[in-house]
This record gives C-alpha cells, structure tokens and sequence, in this order.
C-alpha cells in the first residue's frame, strides 16, 4: 500500500499563525495538483474548520477514539483539499480502537493522497509531541520575535530527543523583509548545529502581510485571493518546492507511526484528554 509524504506544521508558542500557514500550504500544495488531506491535530483548539467557515460535525478525536470512521468525519474543502478536523472543545478520549486492525481503514484512507499536512498544537505537550514526531517531515514556524525563537528552538530539542532522525526546515512568518528572515534562519541553523548537532532546512519566509489578517476575519484562505498577495507567493513558492523535491527516505504515511508515537510516551491504551480514565 502506498504512503502518502506527511509533514507536520508546528511552533514553539501560539499566536505566530501557523494554522493559517498550514491551511495557505495545503491549498497552495492542491493548486499544484496534490492530492491533499489537512489534519486538524490540535485537540480541543481546532479553528482549521472555522478558517474554511465550516462546522464540523464529527472530529478527529472520534476517528482516533473509534467512535466514527475517518470517511464520516472529513471535509470537504477548496481546490480539492480534503480537511480532517479537531474539537474545538476538550473532548474526553482515549485512542483504543487503534490496534492493527484499527489502523488499517486510516491508512486505506491516506493512502489515496500525496501529502497528509498536520497542523499540531503549539508548545512541549505530550500530544504535540506525538503529533509533531510522528511525520516525516517537521515544519517548524516562528517569527522575529525573541520569544516565539526561543520557544521554536526547545521545541525542536525536545523532538530531537524523540525522533533524532527527524527531517526538519524552519519557516519565518511575519518577516519585515527578506534580510531580516534570512539573518533569523543563519543564527537559528547556528544553534542548531553547536548545541544540538543537527541541522534543519531553510523553508523561506512568509512576509507581514496585512490582508492575511483580512482574509481570516473573512474565513476566506488568502491562497485564493486574486491577485495572489505576498504571502500567498510565498506559499506558492514553498508548495513548489516540496512537490517537487524527493525526500531521500520512503514517505511512511502518518496514522501508523502516529500510534507507534502514542505507545512509546504513553500506555499502551495511548493517552488521556479530558479526565478519561477508560
């Protein structure tokens, strides 16, 4: 069975806009004739679905749970772009039906896409972790701020920890200007390589852009916007890019190595969300 390449969106601290990059990457990547399923891994905070101003009826937490088959949950989003959406409030549960044969529907499903896009939470939960570690690749998004820099660079030593082979790219958002990016990808990288001994890519950055704020108000992606604004070449750009590149590992999907996350953190049962005990 084919795996489709995942790739894992995530940031040290919320408010750099990485939900609205992830959508904006999903469907810049559909344009380019994807095939593009966009996970809502964000649990009880999932806005992915309220961006597209869609109301989920069932939810991410439900496939995972068992209590519904992931065809029931998705959505149906612009230029293709398949949406498996999260909670937007904590909902108890508990990842049992994902024995093998519970897996298997999930990675029937996934197996029909090129790229499986998993917005995370922000921060060092264990849940963004499992999330964040469990794809092929990582996105990691930050800003010029001092304290979202900070917190991008503890999250990915924490994932270090976890995945020491985990193929990572950093992407700047809000970024004044090109100089400015490319100052905060040169010292980021130099961190990375005398502290923690590992490298990851430049993913280029998105520039301040003020109708990103407009579009979002209006639940309207600005990937869609003609003519395309700043941000949405620059997301263009990037979906470019990893369309075409050839990862130099085999694409292992994303439900299985998910779950393989889940029993190395946890019980074997995986994880507790909202005072679950069974």
């Amino acid at each position: 069975m084919p795996a489709p390449r995942s790739l894992a969106i995530t940031s040290g601290k919320g408010g750099v806009g990485k939900s609205c990059a992830a959508l904006n990457l999903a469907l810049a990547l559909a344009r380019r004739q994807q095939r593009v399923l966009l996970v809502d891994a964000d649990l009880g905070l999932g806005n992915l679905a309220i961006l597209l101003g869609q109301s989920p009826v069932r939810t991410l937490e439900e496939v995972l749970s068992g209590r519904c088959p992931i065809e029931a949950a998705v959505l149906e989003g612009p230029e293709g772009l398949v949406l498996l959406p999260a909670a937007s409030q904590l909902l108890p549960w508990r990842p049992a039906a994902l024995t093998a044969a519970g897996l298997a529907p999930l990675r029937s499903f996934e197996a029909q896409f090129d790229f499986v896009l998993v917005d995370t939470g922000a921060g060092l939960a264990p849940k963004v972790l499992d999330f964040a570690a469990a794809a092929d690749q990582l996105l990691l998004l930050t800003t010029p701020e001092a304290t979202a820099i900070a917190d991008a660079y503890a999250l990915f030593k924490v994932l270090l920890q976890r995945r020491p082979d985990l193929a990572a790219g950093l992407l700047v958002n809000m970024a004044e200007s090109a100089a400015e990016a490319a100052e905060l990808h040169e010292k980021f990288g130099q961190m990375v390589r005398r502290f923690l001994g590992a490298e990851i890519d430049n993913r280029g950055y998105i520039p301040l852009d003020r109708y990103v704020r407009e579009a979002a108000k209006r639940q309207i992606p600005f990937a869609l916007a003609t003519p395309p604004p700043p941000a949405a070449r620059a997301l263009s750009r990037l979906a470019e890019g990893l369309a075409e590149e050839r990862p130099a590992l085999a694409p292992q999907g994303f439900f299985a190595p998910l779950w393989r996350q889940f029993l190395s953190s946890g019980s074997p049962a995986g994880p507790t969300l909202g005072g679950e005990s069974a």
